[in-house]
């Protein structure tokens, strides 16, 4: 009885274990069908999403179309299926995008007339709300008698080459203007120049409180607008001189954050949040100071009856995905700093063209336009990018990316404030090409006691110099001008006296400069237009290192 007890106990334990692994088995198997079915799924979802053609065609009987049949690609294209076409035949003509519409209709006029029809590029609304580009090629069918029965038509996606061919029309517009902005900046700089110079000396011999005084005044005020005016020009192309260092840009922001506060006014909340990592970005402090300045300046204007301004840092990883979504970026770790406000908002047609130089919002006479080209140019040179989110009625997100460095951090001097120059009896050789120019700062070096001995070009400057090598104290070159450009003049000079102090002047473009080989280690370059005392401050710093 036993033996027959333990026989079925053992039979038991096998039926068990077989029921065990014939579950695990099924469990196995159903795991393996399911998981083979998502990854076909995954994969027929990926062939749906790369086609950006389908056919469709259009049954004509008395020269009006009866049925229209669309194929299976129509789904990636447009959203919708077949059926939904099938089921409602005003579908396709209700998605075009409303001001292409009649362009639409009379195609489709056309080829029911027996017209000569070309292709189409229009735009659709994609089922998710999206705004897509279609090329729509519609080829008609005859019968034996010539009587239009059918016609045939390949829609095709086009909205990446869409993208493509305005990034490069952006592009060429920009080429445009950096080459009218360079061409321009440095005959109309010399002027300004000239125009500051002869304004400080008006200044310099009348009483500050006759009314010629204040003229003078208001003709250097209009000179500095002008001359904004170029930078901005040349900032939107690229084309400005900058000077970066390793910067602290949080610094930076904390150093101006009193004068933004200013410039905004007390009706609006300002909300400064730091990352506080002090990591090093290459960028010219001044410039990334300008940059905020102006999208402080276009905040304030979005928010008439006042709002809340918050600028942003934080540390942001480009990684693939991130540049695949957005469409631009390099591989590495950026500071993202944020200009948010909560003001009127950006419409989409205005987004499209809101760093142009120029375009503006605002009335005649309320601005220029250029702020924020000026921002996306000066982002642009320092190797950043800058775009822009907002939906009309929720305020505007403004977001630029710095590539982060790996140097150590150079400390910004502090600001001191508005300072008298200090004049000098120094001898400095003076080259300058222009008459005009050569005129005025020579009168105002002298008016601050220096003596000046002047030449006309590259050549003169370096026969003046050997006339007067034991006693020349600095060199005031400007950067290019005929028969030797400055930095010809000061390495010929540089062989006699090794020691000599020089200053270039330019008001060229910085591409133009950096083939004269001026930007390097030592060298002290400075744009035109420059006001007098700003260049004898420059000169006694100078002469006094």
């Amino acid at each position: 009885m036993r033996d027959q007890d333990k026989t079925k106990e053992l039979l038991i334990n096998e039926l068990e274990e077989m029921r065990r692994q014939t579950a695990e088995t099924d469990i196995t198997a159903r795991k393996e069908t399911v998981d083979s079915l998502r990854m076909s799924e995954e994969r027929y979802r990926r062939l749906v999403e790369s086609v950006t053609d389908y056919i469709y065609t259009v049954k004509v009987e008395n020269g009006f179309p009866v049925s229209t049949l669309h194929g299976p690609g129509c789904v990636a294209v447009t959203g919708y299926t077949s059926e939904k076409y099938e089921a409602d035949p005003n579908l396709w003509y209700r998605m075009v995008y409303e001001e292409d519409r009649k362009a639409v209709i009379g195609q489709s006029v056309n080829v029911l007339s027996g017209k000569y029809v070309q292709q189409l590029e229009h735009r659709i609304i994609h089922r998710d709300g999206s705004i897509r580009w279609v090329r729509n090629i519609p080829v008609p069918k005859y019968d034996e008698h010539g009587r239009l029965i059918a016609y045939d038509g390949l829609v095709s996606d086009i909205t990446e080459r869409r993208k493509l061919e305005e990034q490069l029309r952006h592009s060429q517009k920009m080429e445009v203007v950096g080459t009218l902005a360079g061409g321009i900046a440095h005959d109309f700089n010399n002027i300004l120049t000239a125009m500051m110079g002869y304004a400080n000396l008006l200044q310099m011999e009348i009483k500050s409180d006759e009314p010629a005084s204040h003229h003078a005044g208001q003709i250097l005020v209009m000179a500095e607008k002008a001359a904004n005016l170029t930078q901005g020009l040349l900032a939107f192309s690229r084309k400005q001189i900058i000077n970066p260092k390793p910067t602290d840009v949080d610094g930076v922001i904390k150093r101006v954050e009193k004068i933004l506060r200013r410039l905004i006014g007390e009706d609006i909340e300002l909300k400064v949040i730091l990352a506080g990592k002090r990591l090093a970005v290459m960028v010219d402090s001044g410039q990334i100071e300008q940059v905020l300045m102006n999208l402080c300046v276009n905040a304030r204007d979005a928010m008439p009856d006042g709002g809340s301004l918050t600028i942003e840092t934080e540390i942001m990883e480009l990684d693939s995905e991130y540049i695949k979504k957005h469409g631009y970026g390099e591989l590495g770790h950026y500071l993202l700093v944020s200009v948010t406000d909560t003001g009127t908002g950006i419409d989409e047609k205005t987004k499209e063209r809101v760093f142009e130089p120029f375009f503006t919002t605002k009335e005649l006479g309320k601005g220029t336009g250029l702020g924020l080209s000026t921002a996306y140019g000066i982002i642009k040179q320092h190797n950043g990018y800058i775009n822009v989110s907002s939906e009309l009625g929720k305020g505007a997100r403004f977001d630029i990316y710095l590539p982060v460095v790996k140097s150590p951090l150079v400390e910004e001097k502090k600001y001191a404030g508005q300072v008298l120059p200090l004049g000098g009896e120094e001898i400095i050789l003076y080259a300058e090409d222009e008459l005009f120019l050569r005129e005025v700062t020579k009168e105002v070096f002298e008016e601050f006691g220096y003596k000046v001995i002047v030449a006309v070009d590259g050549e003169d400057a370096i026969d003046k110099f050997m006339k007067h090598r034991d006693d020349i104290d600095l060199l005031l070159l400007d950067a290019i001008m005929p028969k030797k450009n400055g930095k010809e003049v000061y390495m010929e000079i540089r062989k006699v006296r090794p020691d000599i102090k020089a200053i270039f002047l330019s008001g060229y473009s910085t591409d133009v400069i950096q083939n004269k080989g001026i930007h390097e280690e030592g060298l002290t370059l400075i744009s035109k237009p420059i006001s007098p005392t700003i260049l004898v401050k420059k000169i006694r710093e100078v002469l006094d290192k």
